[in-house]
């Protein structure tokens, strides 16, 4: 208390400008001026943390549920889209099992299928953060969230099963271009595959193809895909094409005027390979065809795509 009692003298010398000037203060006046400006910023203080302490929840609750509302209405929109991508992949499926069957392919059990391919993936920032605020919609959007899974992983087994559908397809399409299937020209048939009394030995022997007669120059055609293995003259069959189509089929065009292609040539289906004529061992003008499988010849006509309900050929 002795210390309150004494007095304090500021002294304010403004450098010879004007005489100094003194001021007395008690200390008691100094202690109660210092204790009512601590108290003001303890006061000032205590209101801000007490603002803070309140508005903060508010500020904070506000900011989750604007951002909940945001996250609803992103999985609203993707369960619509979610919908509708299910009821294309519904009918990819459909339409998956059919192309199995019809190219003879393994259809796997719809229990495997629905599983498809791939594991669950980790959980979005998005929902952990609905989980933790435990929104109403958090069921909801997890719900979601696992249709997209599923759907994502019948997305990638129907791709793979599409690809090897196509592969499938590829190959038989393939078979199918290098498949002899259409006459070699247009025409009068006169005489077909089998035993027949030969036109100059007169006995029993197998004619190996078929003869169709028209006009000398008719065109003569490759009745599929394939390789141009031969190209000349050659005996009984005077001028004549061989060519090979894969899978150990070949087929022969005997009695040509006029050979068209080269040898090694690719040739395709329905494509010009020389004109018809009477070269070799031949009574007329015709073209002379066989199928050979492995080497051996066998009847042309089983190959057309249209048979041949009478003698005359027309494409």
């Amino acid at each position: 208390m002795k210390f309150l009692r004494g007095r304090i003298t500021f002294l304010a010398d403004f450098a010879g400008k004007q005489k100094a000037l003194t001021v007395s203060v008690p200390r008691w006046l100094l202690a109660l001026c210092g204790l009512i400006f601590l108290s003001l910023i303890g006061f000032g203080a205590g209101t801000v943390v007490h603002r803070m302490r309140n508005e903060f929840p508010h500020y904070e609750l506000t900011r989750l549920e604007n951002e909940h509302q945001r996250i609803v209405e992103k999985y609203g929109a993707l369960k619509c889209q979610a919908d509708s991508l299910n009821m294309l992949l519904a009918f990819m499926e459909q339409h998956d099992v059919q192309l199995r069957i019809q190219g003879n392919l393994d259809v796997l059990p719809a229990d495997v299928r629905k599983l498809g391919i791939g594991g669950p993936d980790e959980e979005s920032p998005q929902m952990a953060r609905l989980r933790q605020m435990r929104g109403s919609a958090y069921k909801q959007a997890e719900q979601l969230t696992r249709t997209v899974e599923d759907m994502k992983r019948k997305t990638l087994y129907q791709q793979e099963s599409f690809a090897e559908i196509a592969d499938k397809l590829d190959q038989e399409q393939h078979a199918r271009d290098h498949t002899p299937s259409i006459p070699p020209a247009e025409g009068h048939m006169t005489s077909g595959f089998g035993y027949r009394i030969d036109p100059f030995l007169r006995c029993p022997k197998l004619h190996t193809g078929l003869d169709i007669a028209n006009y000398h120059g008719a065109p003569i055609v490759a009745t599929a895909d394939g390789a141009v293995s031969f190209v000349g003259y050659l005996g009984g069959y005077g001028r004549m094409v061989k060519i090979d189509h894969g899978n150990g089929i070949q087929t022969l065009y005997g009695h040509l005027s006029t050979i068209c292609v080269k040898a090694g040539q690719q040739v395709s289906r329905s494509e010009v390979i020389g004109l018809m004529g009477n070269t070799g061992r031949s009574t007329g003008t015709h073209v002379h065809y066989e199928v050979r499988i492995a080497g051996n010849p066998v009847n042309p006509i089983n190959y057309f795509l249209r048979k041949e309900n009478s003698r005359e050929i027309n494409f």
